[in-house]
Order: structure tokens, then sequence, then C-alpha cells
């Protein structure tokens, strides 16, 4: 049995737009913070290691916020559901706030992550029910347009996110890197408990502890292993294989789980929806893998191959995010009726395989403004993707699932993230390496042995023989064309899911 009970004011949909503008003004304060710190204590990372004695441990700062947010947005999609948006985001907001401030007041390596990891499990709650919360209080045709504006968040966090941590660790000092959330995080809450009116949902029925345990641990083992995976310890090596056997077996699991479920955390029936499947394959492929590999190994392009500084790591990818930028909040727009939403999404997963084909086409002899050119091209791509698949989700799963399906998507685009990254990094790496030991071999004028290209910077770069210096510059270049061949199949694969999206959507699944 399912009951309800509404509050005394009408639901936000139909409330007055200045009020949906302070809502999502509310919302934008709530999503800056939760996107910015994943990527601040990058830049801080050295110092905090360096304070509190952990250099073993460095990579777990965010890891463990990663982590954890997986695991936080698809817990928060069926939560919300079940007892509604707005206590779950005040709760989600205020464990945020929580693990800001343990994370800033800690005292030693391993209290900082467990820190960090209640930070992360509160913003993935936090942003899939803040996505959800939109289509709560945006009506149908503005739906695309509001999300629009939360996306641009994410671009925007990537391009000043590292130096804003570089800047507050110098002035500041790094606590204040989590510290200055809690004024932030305080405004948003009150936000949204004054101005949210949305139905009081309880819902009986348990919640799906064993669907929550089984995606977690699957989700966990999937991204230890992407992140031990050719860093911390070979692809095959055992840490590395039973971390993935786990995760299978979690998988494995999870389907019978889930269909015995009252409430599931993933409810099968959602898979069942061609839209809902479809969409979440083009943020998987596009928004997750293609967009965060791509961030992360461009730049090592950019300097060691062009030799960019790389003391300015945010600024080098703006050519890429600010048309980001821009394309979402014009497709949010335009996204206004259900017959745009295919050809909006087609149109982003072709330009993403087209900007990735002609970015693997680069050399040592490529131009700064042609790579510039490729790299808007590759960002008007994303643009497309960054809220469009996310609110056809929205839209054609059953009301009552809104928040399953928003963190679904979510969880499955973060993992798509992780396994990008971790994926088109091997491949990567692995070409690069295998460049460089052959010119060693080949005997290279001035090659040195024992050269270390995953710790090289352009300044050391630029100290090397010329034979080195060619042989890592080559490499570099090899590798970059071989990660974005990949990053193009992928791209495709995102295509063939665009071309399966039904050609009218529902306007709205209510």
């Amino acid at each position: 049995m399912t009951t309800t009970t509404r509050d005394d004011a009408p639901p936000d949909a139909s409330a007055p737009p200045l009020r949906i503008g302070l809502i999502l003004t509310s919302l934008v304060l709530a999503i800056v913070p939760i996107q910015l710190d994943g990527l601040v204590a990058a830049t801080a990372a050295p110092t905090i290691a360096g304070e509190l004695g952990g250099f073993a441990s460095i990579a777990w700062i965010a890891t463990t916020y990663l982590l954890t947010m997986a695991v936080g947005t698809v817990l928060a999609g069926r939560l919300g559901d079940m007892f509604g948006r707005k206590r779950l985001l005040l709760l989600a907001l205020l464990v945020f706030f929580a693990g800001s401030a343990w994370a800033g007041l800690s005292q030693a390596m391993g209290e900082l992550i467990v820190a960090r990891g209640v930070q992360g499990l509160g913003a993935g709650m936090a942003l899939t029910t803040l996505l959800a919360v939109v289509a709560d209080v945006a009506p149908p045709d503005k739906r695309a347009r509001c999300s629009a504006a939360l996306g641009a968040v994410a671009p925007f966090s990537m391009i000043i996110g590292p130096w804003v941590g570089g800047v507050v660790t110098d002035h500041l000092g790094w606590r204040w890197i989590f510290l200055l959330n809690l004024p932030i995080i305080a405004l948003a809450i009150s936000g949204a408990a004054l101005l949210l009116r949305l139905p009081a949902v309880s819902r009986s029925g348990r919640v799906d502890v064993a669907g929550l345990a089984a995606v977690s641990v699957a989700s966990t083992g999937i991204v230890l292993a992407v992140t031990w995976g050719g860093h911390q310890y070979a692809w095959v090596s055992w840490p590395v294989i039973g971390a993935a056997l786990v995760a299978a077996a979690a998988i494995a699991a999870l389907v019978p789980v889930e269909r015995r479920a009252s409430h599931p955390i993933l409810p099968p029936d959602l898979f069942r929806n061609r839209a809902v499947v479809v969409s979440i394959v083009v943020m998987f492929f596009g928004t997750g893998a293609v967009l965060m590999g791509a961030m992360n190994y461009l730049p090592l392009y950019l300097q060691l191959v062009q030799g960019r500084s790389a003391s300015s790591s945010g600024l080098l990818l703006l050519p890429l995010l600010l048309p980001a930028i821009a394309v979402a909040m014009v497709t949010g727009s335009w996204t206004t009726t259900p017959q745009r939403f295919r050809p909006a999404i087609l149109a982003g997963t072709a330009v993403l395989v087209v900007a990735c084909g002609l970015l693997a086409t680069m050399d040592a002899g490529t131009s700064a403004w042609v790579t510039a050119g490729y790299m808007v091209l590759a960002g008007a791509g994303i643009g497309f993707l960054f809220q469009t698949p996310l609110v056809l989700v929205q839209n054609s799963a059953p009301a009552r699932e809104v928040g399953a399906a928003t963190g679904a998507a979510q969880f499955l685009r973060t993992l798509g993230g992780a396994i990008g990254v971790g994926a088109l990094g091997t491949v990567f790496t692995g070409t690069v390496t295998r460049h460089v030991d052959a010119s060693l071999a080949g005997g290279s004028s001035g090659a040195s042995s024992g050269l270390d290209v995953a710790s090289l910077t352009p300044e050391q770069l630029g100290t090397l023989p010329a034979g080195a210096r060619d042989a890592v510059t080559s490499a570099v270049v090899a590798g970059n064309s071989a990660m974005f061949w990949v990053a193009a199949a992928g791209a495709l694969a995102a295509v063939v899911a665009a071309l399966l999206i039904p050609r009218v959507a529902p306007t709205s699944a209510k």
C-alpha cells in the first residue's frame, strides 16, 4: 500500500517563475561545491599529504570521494521516490556539510580519507536529488532549460577547480578548500528548506537494502579495478582481477535481488523502457567515458608535445569546456518539445565521433589553433549531451520512478567516466611505453635508459637530449592518437544508441 500526504502549499511545478528561479539558485549554490570538491583537492593533494604524512595514500583523497559519490547517486534516487525529495535533499546537504567540516578539521590522513567518504556520499545523494527536483519544480516544456543551467556548472567547475584549489591552498591553507563549503551549503539548505514545496511522500515497504549492498559492492569493485589497474597494480594482478570478480559477482546477484524487491534501487521495469536504456548508454559513453578520458589525458599532449605550461592546466581545456557550456545552454532552450530530443542527441554524438577522429590525427606539427578548433568541435558535441539524455530519461520514466531513473542514469554516467579514464588511460600509457621502449631498444641518439615518462614535466622534457626528447614526443603523439581512436569507437556506440531513441519521446510520464 502507498500513502501520500501533501503539504498545504501546491507542488512547485505550478509555482510562479520567480520562485522557480529562486529555487534553481539554491540548487546551483548546492551543486557548485559538490562539483568543485571532486577537483579542487587534486591541486592541494601534495601539500595535504606532506602535512598529514600520508604520501602512500594520496590517491585515496580523490578516489574515496568519487567512490562514495557513485554509491550516493543511486541510493538517493530510490529513497527520494519513497520518502520525498525535499527531505532527502536537506539530509544529503547536511551530510555533505558534516563531511566538509570534518575534512577541514582532520588531523591525520586516515581521518581525512574517511571524511572525504562522508563528503562523497552526501555529494552523490544531493546531486541525484537536486537533478530530480528539477523534474518536480519545472513543467516539462521548461525542464530541459532548467537542467541545462545546472548542467553548465559541471564544465565551469572543471575549468576553475584546479585553479581554485591552488589559490586557496597558497593563500589560506588547504583546510579552507573544505571549510569554505560551509557557508555556501548553509545558504543552499536555507533556500531549499524555505522555498521548496513538494508533496510529502511516504510509501510503505522496505528499503532495498540487499539491492543497495549489491550496487555498492559492484560499483566499489569496478572503481577500484579501474583505479588500481595500470597505476598502483598491473592490470593482470590479483588485486585488480579480484576487484573485477567481486564486481561481477555483485552484478550477477543484483538481477534476482532487484526482481524480488518491492522498491528496487534499480527498477528492472526501468530497463525495459527503450528511451531510458539508450539515453543511459549515450550518457555512459558520451559525457562519461569520452569526456572524462579527454579531460584527463588531452592535457598531456598539450604539455608534452605542444609545450604548454602545466601551471595553467585548467585553462588548457577552455576550448573544450567553454563551447560545451554555450551549446548546453542553447540546447536546453531549444529542446522544449518531445520531437527535438532525438535530433539533439544524434547531433551531439555524431559531432563527438568526428571530433575524436580529428583529435586522433594530431601529430607533433599540429598547430595550437588547429588543436583548439578540434577541441571546440568536441566541446560542442559534449554540450548537446550534457543534460539532454538525462531529461529524456526523466520524461520517459513513470512519475513514481523519476528519482530512481535519475539515480541510475547518474550512477552509470559516473561509472562510465571511471571506466573511461581507466580504459583510455591504459591505451594511452601502454602505447607511450611501447614507443619509448622501442626507441630506447633501437638506440635512439641521446635517449637515456630509465626514462620515466609518467612523471615527466614539460620543463624536464626541455632538458633531455634531443634523441630522448623526440622519442617522448613521438610516443605521446602515438598514445594520443590510439586513445582518441578508441574514444571515437565509444562515441560511435553512442551514435548507435541515439539512433534507437524513439522518434517521439514522451513529454512526461505522469
